[in-house]
């Protein structure tokens, strides 16, 4: 199945070489097909971004998603709790914020419709928080995060001293 990604991918490319055609007969143009192209890898980058944050749990044979339901069957595996990935996905949509017990409890009945006891929900998170699904935030009673994904590779001067002169 072709990911619609690819096709937003394309046209940012499509774009970038219509501004590099048009930059010295119309610059006006270029600079408007470079501002769309700009965009839509923007786009992207966030569409990949959020696929990443709320993204299947994996167990520890790493994601098995791709798997057909014929051998996932035949796997010694504990079943995915279905509320527990609704409420990693409540608490990974606040983006690396904290996010309290009330909120979650809201977003559960507005994407949901599951409304569950206020101690279940918080029992519930607490479990999710020592699986190490989400995580405590320090000092603070009822309120979660999911950490942001740090980048694998920084800036390229990320190593360097700033007191050598060379």
């Amino acid at each position: 199945m072709p990911d619609h990604l690819d096709s937003v991918k394309a046209l940012a490319r499509s774009f970038r070489k219509w501004a590099a055609e048009a930059v010295d007969a119309k610059p006006d143009t270029a600079k408007s097909h470079t501002s769309r192209a700009e965009a839509l890898e923007a786009l992207v980058v966030e569409v990949e971004d959020a696929r990443h944050r709320l993204r299947p749990l994996t167990t520890e044979y790493g994601d098995i998603s791709d798997l057909p339901p014929s051998v996932v069957a035949e796997l010694n595996l504990t079943k995915i709790d279905e509320l527990e990935q609704q409420m990693r996905d409540i608490v990974a949509s606040g983006d690396g914020a904290e996010v309290g017990l009330d909120p979650i409890i809201i977003e559960l009945w507005r994407r949901h419709k599951v409304s569950q006891p206020r101690r279940f929900i918080m029992n519930k998170l607490y479990r999710m928080a020592q699986k190490g699904i989400i995580q405590s935030v320090e000092g603070r009673k009822g309120v979660y995060m999911v950490p942001k994904k740090r980048p694998i590779f920084g800036s390229w001067d990320d190593d360097l001293n700033s007191d050598v002169p060379f």
